[in-house]
């Protein structure tokens, strides 16, 4: 398979999972849909779910620097919360595309790379499976951490389970 690096679209592979896992947590009456953004560099994933009403709800980090992170994580908890949303969508920055599939063409026989599957998983889990919001005196960036270091033990557990 022969891939152009500079405008990258996510694998068959990458999707296959992320459906296999939303049908695995009980996300079957939801679409699941994952595009790649080429030109966008930062964050790995981006996760949003869309509502009944058509309006996007993005899953921010407490520690967003954004003006709004605030009404848009709260959004996003709601949507989550009450079930109010047709769809997931992931959003996979194109760079992390063509490391994931990197040994697709220039290592055959090499491991696969398949880091992204956490990823994924992670991100699917934030909704089926979310964290419960941590009360307390942590700092935005300690609650994130706790958040992330909670999701990755579930992700570590379903994964090990099936291997």
């Amino acid at each position: 398979m022969v891939r152009d690096y500079e405008t990258p679209t996510v694998p068959p592979a990458w999707e296959n999972f992320a459906r296999d896992w939303a049908a695995r947590l009980g996300l079957t009456e939801t679409e699941i849909s994952l595009v790649c953004s080429p030109d966008r560099y930062g964050i790995a994933l981006v996760l949003r779910v869309i509502r009944k009403d058509g309006v996007e709800c993005v899953a921010t980090k407490r520690s967003s620097d954004a003006d709004d992170a605030t009404e848009r994580r709260q959004r996003f908890l709601d949507a989550v919360q009450t079930g109010d949303f047709t769809k997931i969508e992931l959003d996979v920055a194109g760079y992390y595309v063509s490391e994931g599939t990197v040994n697709c063409v220039l290592c055959p026989g090499a491991p696969a790379h398949p880091e992204w599957q956490h990823a994924i998983l992670r991100e699917l889990l934030r909704i089926a499976d979310p964290p419960a919001e941590l009360a307390g005196d942590l700092s935005p960036e300690d609650a994130d951490d706790a958040e992330l270091a909670s999701l990755d033990q579930k992700v570590a557990e379903r994964l090990e389970a099936v291997s």
